[in-house]
């Protein structure tokens, strides 16, 4: 599920699983208590919020290394 939805919405899997969903998060998507068109405007969302790593309690936005 969250490769299709990284596929989506063009952000790799990875950071979705280590920024954005915490443990209980990925035990509801095994328990079948998040759905994929849930999970996809959360991504969405964080996205636009500059993909913090809420996973781990920050609420930053991601900075870009140019």
């Amino acid at each position: 599920m969250i490769s299709t939805v990284g596929w989506l919405c063009g952000c790799s899997p990875k950071l979705i699983a280590t920024r954005l969903l915490s443990e209980d998060d990925k035990q509801d998507m095994l328990n079948g208590d998040l759905d994929i068109e849930a999970l996809e405007c959360a991504v969405k969302v964080w996205m636009s919020n500059g993909m913090p790593d809420y996973a781990n309690g920050l609420t930053e936005p991601m900075k870009k290394n140019f």
